[in-house]
């Protein structure tokens, strides 16, 4: 059978809000990593440099998770602009609520509320911005046509997605745990590469009727002080794949994580620190 035939969107959104609610305390604690300045603020800055904010202009943030790029977007549009940001898992957006709270970031508002859902007036939004959450979609184009009706005449869309594996360091463990575990192949379907043909996203962003599209990349860095840190932050950061091992029977839990250790050697650097460069595929389009 087909994984279209099989394929539950709403079971999927089920699980999707499940993982990301683990993974809230992992992104809170290891927020100076993916936030450093060479990680997740390269593309954040990648995006607010595309969509060309203004100080009134009015911003949506989808599946802003603990609220990157919105909190950036709403200093580059203080004092009279604001942002909205959205995402389908409440505890990502308490960590976005706290970082508000503790930077005085008070032009920003957080809304739970799956992408595929979202309910806003015509030509409310001057710009929509995206970081890392499309991939994550059900249905991409149709949610891209309801983001383009938001939009103001001439408003910009700028979205980031990861690249292939083969270009995202981080996932080099992924092979490492399907190997020893003796996984299948993923379906076909949302995940973290399903937009990593750059063709593929251009291709939808145009069908979702928006115009000017184009494509590039930029490189996050994501380091920590050891092998066993960054293996540490993979659980901490990605639960599903984490729960994958630790489903395991102790003994081959420890020989999986071993491996997962190991499997950084290539990315060690002086000091013994680890340090992954991983490609992100932006997109940006007018209405």
């Amino acid at each position: 059978m087909s994984q279209t035939e099989t394929f539950d969107p709403a079971a999927y959104k089920a699980s999707t809000r499940a993982e990301w609610r683990a993974a809230a305390p992992g992104w809170r604690t290891w927020f100076d990593v993916l936030e450093a300045e060479e990680a997740g603020s390269t593309v954040t800055r990648k995006l607010i440099e595309l969509v060309g904010l203004g100080p009134n202009d009015l911003v949506l943030d989808v599946a802003a998770g603990y609220g990157e790029p919105g909190l950036t977007a709403a200093r580059a549009v203080a004092p009279n602009g604001r942002v909205v940001c959205t995402d389908i898992s409440v505890e990502m957006l308490a960590v976005g609520k706290e970082r508000a709270a503790r930077e005085a970031v008070r032009n920003i508002e957080f809304i739970e509320r799956d992408a595929g859902e979202l309910d806003f007036d015509d030509e409310t939004f001057d710009a929509v911005v995206s970081r890392q959450g499309l991939q994550f979609l059900p249905d991409v184009g149709a949610t891209l046509r309801r983001l383009r009706s938001f939009l103001k005449p001439y408003g910009r869309l700028a979205a980031a997605v990861w690249g292939p594996p083969d270009t995202v360091q981080f996932a080099a463990p992924v092979p490492v745990i399907r190997r020893t575990l003796e996984l299948s192949p993923p379906p076909e379907g949302p995940g973290p590469f399903a937009l990593s043909d750059p063709n593929k996203l251009a291709q939808l962003v145009e069908s979702a009727g928006f115009k000017d599209v184009e494509t590039g990349t930029v490189t996050a860095v994501y380091e920590t002080e050891s092998p066993e840190r960054f293996t540490q932050w993979l659980r901490d950061v990605a639960p599903p794949l984490a729960g994958v091992v630790d489903d395991q029977p102790p003994a081959v839990q420890e020989r999986v994580w071993h491996e997962v250790t190991e499997a950084w050697t290539p990315f060690i650097i002086s000091g013994g620190r680890v340090r992954t460069e991983n490609q992100a595929i932006w997109v940006s389009a007018t209405k």
